[in-house]
C-alpha cells in the first residue's frame, strides 16, 4: 500500500468516525460547538450568519454535516474519480470550518487541506477495501 493510499484511508475513516461523533455526541451538545464558533468569528457577517441561520437550525445543520462527512468518507474510500470528489469536498470542508476556529486550529485545518491537495495528485484504481483484502489474503 502506497503512502497516498494510507493517507486517503486515514482521511476516509476519519470522516466516517467524525460523522458518527457528530451524530451521537455533537447533536446533543451543540451549545459547546456554537460557543467556540462565536468566540472565534473574525467578521461581523460570520457572527450574524451563525446567530440567525446556523444556531436556530442546529439539528438540521448538524445532520447535514453528518451527511457530508459520510459522503466524503465513502467517496475517499472508493476508487477513481470518486476519491478525488471526496478529497475535493474534504478540502472545502476543512477550510470552511477553519473560519470559525481558534488560530491554532486554523493552522491545523490548512495543513489538512494541503495534505488532501497532495493526495489529489494520485490515481486510485482500487478501493481501500480491495487494498486491505489484497494485503490480508497474500
Amino acid at each position: 500500500m502506497t503512502i497516498s493510499n494510507i493517507g486517503r484511508s486515514i482521511f476516509g475513516f476519519f470522516y466516517l468516525i467524525s460523522a458518527g461523533a457528530n451524530l451521537f455526541h455533537t447533536i446533543h451538545h451543540a451549545e459547546y460547538l456554537w460557543i467556540i464558533c462565536l468566540e472565534n468569528v473574525r467578521f461581523p457577517l460570520q457572527k450574524e450568519f451563525l446567530e440567525r441561520v446556523i444556531i436556530p437550525n442546529e439539528t438540521i445543520i448538524i445532520l447535514l454535516i453528518v451527511l457530508l462527512e459520510l459522503v466524503m468518507g465513502v467517496l475517499i474510500l472508493a476508487k477513481g474519480i470518486y476519491v478525488k470528489i471526496g478529497l475535493g469536498l474534504g478540502i472545502f470542508w476543512v477550510l470552511g470550518v477553519a473560519q470559525f476556529l481558534p488560530m491554532i486550529d486554523v493552522i491545523g485545518h490548512i495543513t489538512l487541506g494541503c495534505i488532501q491537495v497532495l493526495l489529489l495528485r494520485e490515481t486510485y484504481n482500487e478501493t481501500v477495501f480491495e487494498l486491505i483484502k489484497s494485503i490480508v489474503i497474500r
